[in-house]
């Protein structure tokens, strides 16, 4: 997710923010931190392990870390560094305790990427435990494939798993690009307008997640929070994209409850909106004067017994957010 610290794009979301209208508000959700890191550190996006341990992407720095959210004394593990990038964006598991992630170089203090610096990376944890704060044997980290044409890549979902197809938004073009990890094939898919970047930063679509046969996703630098039908075997778009909810400010990632709900990251805002399938949206969490999910760039729900109802979201720290800066962290918002 870039940084949004361009004062005429405050100006611009400010406007926007205050012409809202918005369903009634009264539900916002209790949120706890769970970790939080050292100021300037941006917490990118995450996913959640089978046993419940979140793995984070930092964007400041090439580093994949683990939190456990059962266990937030405890420091966080250095999973893998990547080098040659400044940082890591988007990820996913695929199959079981085996990720792919994008890496690449967007500069946060300069706010700019470099267009062709973007890559896909593997990292199987299968073998690996983690112990006393460190991981061993460690994971076993490889270069998938480079996306010269890449402008700015940022989400990542799960095509077809039983094709080894991953899609990839490139925010910078506007553009679904569909990469096979298994033979690092890559190639651009879907081109719609309501993916196309806008605004000040230039941002178009962000995050990407699909279910059913939707790929569901936002678009930043338009407000929007869209959806589109879209073909397993090939990644190509099978009808007409669908607006579900426009206004956002600045949406990034996202994640389902089992009702269909989408609780959105609204980064610039430091809050997360809840939009139902006909979407109305409400404010869960957070607020433009609060630090609960200051720069909020991603969620994910639990995935054990224990935590299914919780909904774990990556931070800025408010890095260009219209709130307090503090450092990055992982918060719970209890649904």
């Amino acid at each position: 997710m870039a940084a949004y610290t361009i004062m005429r794009f405050f100006i611009t979301v400010n406007i926007a923010f205050a012409s809202i209208s918005r369903a009634s508000n009264t539900g916002i959700l209790p949120t706890h931190d769970i970790h939080r890191f050292r100021n300037g550190t941006w917490l990118e996006n995450l996913t959640i392990r089978r046993t419940g341990e979140i793995l984070v992407t930092l964007l400041n720095t090439p580093e994949l870390v683990q939190i456990d959210p059962f266990r937030p004394d405890a420091p966080p593990v250095h999973i893998a560094t990547i080098p040659g990038v400044t940082g890591l964006l988007g990820i996913v598991e695929m199959p079981s305790d085996v990720y792919y992630f994008i890496a690449g170089n967007y500069s946060i203090q300069m706010e700019r990427t470099i267009n062709g610096s973007y890559s896909i990376w593997r990292i199987d944890m299968r073998e690996s435990v983690v112990r006393d704060a460190s991981i061993h044997p460690p994971p076993i980290v490889t270069k998938v494939t480079d996306i010269p044409s890449a402008i700015f890549l940022d989400g990542m979902a799960i095509l077809n798993e039983s094709k080894d197809l991953v899609v990839v938004g490139d925010a910078g073009k506007g553009v679904v690009v569909t990469v096979n990890v298994k033979t690092g094939a890559s190639s651009i898919t879907i081109d719609e307008p309501t993916m196309n970047p806008a605004g000040p930063l230039q941002v178009g679509i962000n995050g990407l997640k699909i279910r059913g046969d939707y790929l569901y996703y936002t678009t930043s630098g338009q407000g929007l929070f869209s959806r589109i039908l879209i073909n397993k075997d090939d990644g190509t778009s099978a009808g007409p994209a669908e607006i579900i909810a426009e206004n956002l400010q600045f949406p990034d990632d996202m994640d389902f409850d089992p009702s269909g709900n989408a609780y959105i990251c609204e980064n610039a805002f430091s809050i997360v909106s809840k939009v139902t399938p006909d979407g109305v949206v409400t404010i869960a969490a957070g607020s433009d004067k609060s630090t609960a999910v200051s720069g909020a760039t991603s969620a994910r729900f639990g995935r054990t017994s224990k935590d299914s109802h919780v909904l774990y979201v990556t931070t800025s720290g408010g890095i260009g957010a219209n709130s307090t800066v503090e450092g990055g962290k992982v918060a719970a918002i209890y649904t």
